[in-house]
């Protein structure tokens, strides 16, 4: 079974499961890791290696909500020692959305990261000026 690990700062990935599911229906492939400032960059290493550990890492992939920030950080760094796991930052609700929808089909792990990139891309949009364009 593929995974999904929601890695984000404060609660943010608990919020973006719970939403996940008020629209989807209980998801049972989601581990979310929380960085708290009660959590120390050792622990955070700690949790995140062992849910990853815990995971088959070529069927496993890791949303991160910046670029940059601790989350993504220690995910970086663990690929860059070996780990095999997929990475994207930038998390949004359109893909996530779009992940639990084919994340059992059977595209490649890379046809999803690509398809899942493009979704969260093409779901912000700028809503004032689409009412221009379409006045």
């Amino acid at each position: 079974m593929r995974k999904i690990i929601l890695a984000t700062h404060g609660r943010l990935s608990e919020a973006f499961k719970s939403t996940l599911e008020l629209l989807y229906g209980t998801v049972d492939n989601i581990d979310c890791f929380c960085m708290t400032k009660e959590k120390s960059d050792t622990q955070a290493k700690k949790e995140l290696n062992k849910l990853i550990s815990n995971s088959n890492e070529e069927e496993l992939i890791v949303l991160t909500d910046l670029l940059g920030g601790s989350p993504a950080n220690i995910c970086t760094e663990m690929i860059m020692r070996g780990h095999k796991f997929k990475l994207l930052a930038g998390l949004n609700l359109p893909m996530l959305l779009t992940l639990e929808t084919i994340i059992d089909s059977d595209m490649s792990l890379d046809q999803i990261i690509n398809k899942i990139e493009v979704e969260g891309k093409s779901g912000i949009k700028n809503i004032n000026k689409v009412i221009q364009e379409t006045d």
